[in-house]
């Protein structure tokens, strides 16, 4: 037999094995169900004979396409701990029969992968985070209730930490609900980057509801990065509601309700609605109201070092068209305690409605050389029945008054009431539609293509790899962001366009130009009646 025949043969049986292998393990998927009240841990786990134990389950080896079904209305005091699938497949965890989702004393994945788990409640009062994603990828929990009781000892309700990376916590109800001791609802830190959460209702928790860290003293070089921040109602009667700090940085957080808050020495008596002392993180379209406290806050960006971490500092950070109302103290404050290496500097504030704060202040930057270079665009800062609305650096006064002593960080702001409805959409005739400004320009050369630099790209997201890109107006035309080089304000978009030097580059928008605040206003033309005439 010539080389190239046996080379052949070779190829054919390499081949055939593959198939086989996957095969196999595509043959290997099945559906396994398990009863707290009839199941037997000795029957075969089908749908006739199911399973009684959590403990059984974390025995068993589960194949990629497996699935592990609780019947509903069952309860388990035991932690499931998953089986890992693969790319191609995950193993999943769900629920079946009507009733209540089953009830299980928690989830702790560790070095584990491609885990789906939808339909569950992990719920506990004991030394047991009820979800716990530690060292571990591609992990999703979707439709979960993750409930920390009033005896719960842990930090968190719900962690993610240690190099735990691309997973996705979606639809859930995550609370924290012990009062005495500090707690988060949601913890991510130490390397948990590229992780998506969305659509959750996160709250409650003395601490914080939602709280991203990277860093700490024993772990300085740790970041939480990239990560997506889309569209949850993060409300807390606890404590605090948010915080990026300790290096949480290029991360998005976009379309949330962010809402309530309590002072207590858990949060240390600074109920703050939205703490932002991280790096190049994009802030737009959210909610931020109704923190009531006394010492409350809106948007903060005090920068400090706690004990003997790294500072934390606010730095590159792109704010834009969110709306800020009904906060106690600062609506938006800049600020620091004068800890060395903590910085406020080169953020960019756009396009907000700041209004009706219950302080007259609607904008506090405190007078600080490690404070400089934040600059304000065509925000809208208001208070009904007060015309001292600025306090920025050591100067008091009205959105004029400080815009005319320092035209070089403060351009396009307006002092007028901004007449939103009460899903903070703009009414007809509001001062908000149009009176934005457009986030950047086109700077490169005039011409036809998928590739444009821009003055500013820190307001757009590529997606980071886990979500879509953003969709961008360039001139008249709209493309979706595919990459962006940040070292050359370079855009990839994922669909030719035809642009010209100096064009506005925005988020979609209605009208001439985008609005103030977090709802852009859509005209609605009335159609005509199609009237027929019967004589």
């Amino acid at each position: 037999m010539t080389s190239k025949m046996i080379t052949f043969c070779k190829n054919i049986a390499i081949t055939a094995t593959v198939i086989l292998c996957f095969s196999a393990t595509m043959a290997s998927a099945a559906t396994y169900y398990v009863d707290s009240g009839a199941g037997s841990d000795s029957s075969a786990g089908s749908s006739s004979a199911p399973w009684k134990s959590v403990t059984k389950v974390n025995g068993m080896s589960f194949y990629p396409g497996d699935q592990i079904l609780f019947k509903r209305g069952g309860s388990w005091d035991t932690l499931l701990k998953p089986s890992s699938g693969t790319s191609s497949a995950s193993v999943s965890y769900g629920a079946y029969g009507t009733g209540n989702k089953p009830l299980i004393r928690g989830f702790y994945a560790s070095s584990k992968s491609y885990v789906t788990v939808q339909d569950i409640s992990f719920r506990n009062g004991s030394s047991d985070a009820p979800a716990t994603i530690l060292t571990s990828h591609h992990i999703v929990l979707r439709n979960c209730d993750i409930i920390a009781d009033t005896t719960n000892s842990t930090w968190a309700a719900l962690y993610m930490l240690l190099n735990s990376h691309h997973n996705e916590i979606s639809g859930c109800t995550i609370e924290h609900r012990s009062t005495s001791r500090q707690s988060d609802a949601v913890n991510l830190r130490r390397n948990a980057n590229y992780n998506i959460i969305r659509d959750n209702k996160i709250g409650v928790a003395t601490h914080y509801a939602l709280s991203l860290e990277g860093f700490d003293t024993a772990n300085p070089t740790y970041s939480c990065n990239y990560n997506a921040i889309q569209g949850n109602t993060i409300y807390n009667p606890n404590g605090a509601t948010m915080g990026l700090q300790s290096n949480s940085s290029n991360n998005v957080v976009e379309r949330n309700t962010i809402y309530g808050g309590k002072s207590t020495s858990y949060d240390a008596n600074l109920p703050r609605s939205f703490k932002a002392v991280s790096q190049n993180n994009i802030i737009r379209y959210n909610i931020i109201r109704d923190n009531t406290t006394s010492t409350s806050s809106g948007l903060s960006m005090e920068v400090y070092a706690y004990n003997t971490d790294p500072p934390n500092v606010a730095v590159g950070n792109r704010v834009y068209n969110n709306v800020i109302t009904n906060i106690t103290k600062y609506p938006i404050v800049m600020a620091t305690n004068g800890d060395s290496g903590a910085t406020a500097n080169n953020n960019h504030f756009k396009n907000n409605a700041v209004y009706n704060n219950l302080n007259s202040y609607q904008l506090w930057v405190q007078k600080n050389s490690v404070i400089y270079d934040n600059f304000f665009t065509n925000n809208l800062f208001f208070k009904s029945g007060t015309s001292t609305v600025m306090n920025v650096q050591g100067r008091y006064g009205t959105v004029a008054d400080v815009q005319n002593a320092d035209p070089t960080h403060f351009k396009g702001n307006v002092q007028v009431d901004p007449t939103l409805d009460t899903t903070y959409r703009p009414k007809v005739g509001s001062p908000c539609i149009d009176g934005g400004d457009f986030l950047t320009r086109v700077t490169s050369a005039s011409g036809t293509g998928t590739v444009i630099t821009v003055a500013d790209d820190g307001y757009f997201s590529d997606g980071m790899g886990i979500v879509e890109g953003d969709t961008v107006m360039v001139g008249s035309s709209t493309a979706t962001i595919k990459a962006i080089d940040r070292a050359t304000n370079q855009v990839t978009l994922a669909q030719s366009i035809t642009f010209k030097n100096g064009d506005p580059v925005s988020m979609p928008y209605s009208g001439s130009k985008p609005d103030i605040g977090a709802v852009e206003y859509e005209q609605v033309v009335a159609q005509p009646l199609n009237l027929q005439f019967v004589n």
